[in-house]
């Protein structure tokens, strides 16, 4: 029975999504002014994600800078999903895998299970985890401090010119944001030894 849910599920998923879709957000390293539209192309993928997962899940989150009115961003959305544990993890890797995941596997953070599509970057992670609580009071400074959130969208802006064309442009991009986000985490009282090894 399930199998034959995943299969309706999967069907709807190929007709809805065009090739288009896949291009608008297709991973570029490119920088770009907010766009009311992420909001939505998010909504969609949330209720897309509850539709073959949602039943493992505690909740689905639009995280990342498309989730912050105003904020630039590289145009991909990205989207906590937040268990109590991973102990459905096959189950959520299977159902996934029906709207077009790939499961990449931690990825070099402990504590949270990454998968990708084009356009879109989902992070599962344990509720109240390390990786969960940075991101959260991160984004949460940044909406109640406009001013910050302005200066880490012109940070944004600078690193990607900095870095277009470059072979490791992603990577170089993250790094060079570390000294921005650990001292906006310093703001927040957060605990600067549970420094991810993605950030410099």
């Amino acid at each position: 029975m399930r199998s034959v849910l995943f299969l309706i599920i999967h069907l709807c998923f190929l007709i809805t999504v065009t090739s288009d879709d896949l291009k608008a957000y297709a991973d570029p390293f490119k920088v770009v002014d907010y766009d009311p539209v992420w909001a939505k192309v998010f909504s969609n993928e949330h209720d897309l994600i509850l539709s073959v997962i949602g039943q493992y899940v505690m909740k689905v989150e639009h995280v990342g800078s498309t989730s912050i009115p105003g904020l630039a961003a590289k145009p991909i959305i990205d989207i906590q999903v937040v268990v109590q544990d991973f102990s459905k993890l096959s189950e959520c890797i299977e159902g996934m895998a029906w709207i077009g995941y790939t499961y990449i596997g931690l990825r070099g953070i402990e504590g949270r299970e990454y998968f990708k599509r084009p356009g879109f970057h989902v992070h599962m992670v344990q509720i109240d985890n390390d990786e969960y609580s940075r991101k959260t009071l991160f984004l949460q400074y940044l909406r109640e401090h406009k001013n910050v959130c302005q200066e880490y969208a012109d940070l944004k802006k600078r690193l990607a010119i900095k870095w277009a064309g470059h072979p490791s442009a992603n990577l170089e991009y993250t790094y060079d944001k570390t000294e921005f986000i650990m001292g906006v985490l310093a703001r927040t009282g957060w605990n600067p030894e549970l420094k991810p090894q993605y950030l410099k």
